[in-house]
């Protein structure tokens, strides 16, 4: 009985002396993944979000040119322009890197446990990368709505005060 035992014993340790450490990195990989889709979420919702603001930008410069007469303000439309070029090109490169993470995802299991940590730990400074860069862009997006708005109210305030001047309210 003792035999058996201990060859049992012998066997359990066998068995768990031999984890290359295979389930950790498969573990890990899961999470990347999940996090790498809300990423993706996330940036799906940010493009649609700058599409929008683009679109809000396209349609205060074109009324710009009818109201305008400060020059101050197409500078800062000019700068709003230069910014979601920006932004377009971060979130067109940010495409790309999660495109590559999609490609880990099918190929993981072909790769040695050194490339599994080497690919996760890029993915995770990508990801870090991308999450900055979303929520600077998410800052100055916001910073672009109320610098719109203003301008906005600032015409509102030049039209009603040039209706106050006109001669038939003298």
């Amino acid at each position: 009985m003792k035999k058996l035992t201990l060859i049992f014993a012998l066997v359990a340790i066998a068995f768990t002396s031999c984890d290359d450490g295979s389930k950790d990195l498969n573990d890990k990989h899961a999470k990347l993944m999940k996090d790498s889709d809300s990423i993706q979420q996330a940036h799906t919702q940010l493009k649609a979000d700058l599409e929008t603001l683009k679109q809000d930008h396209m349609t205060l410069t074109q009324d710009s040119t009818r109201v305008m007469k400060d020059s101050t303000m197409l500078e800062d439309l000019a700068q709003h322009e230069v910014m979601i070029q920006k932004h377009e090109g971060l979130l067109a490169g940010h495409e790309t890197m999660i495109k590559g993470h999609s490609a880990l995802r099918d190929n993981f299991a072909n790769l040695s446990n050194d490339e599994k940590k080497s690919q996760m730990d890029e993915m995770e400074k990508v990801h870090e990368q991308i999450m900055d860069d979303h929520e600077t862009i998410r800052d100055e997006m916001e910073q672009m709505r109320e610098e719109h708005q203003s301008l906005r109210d600032k015409w509102r305030d030049d039209e009603a005060n040039e209706a106050d001047d006109t001669p038939a309210n003298q």
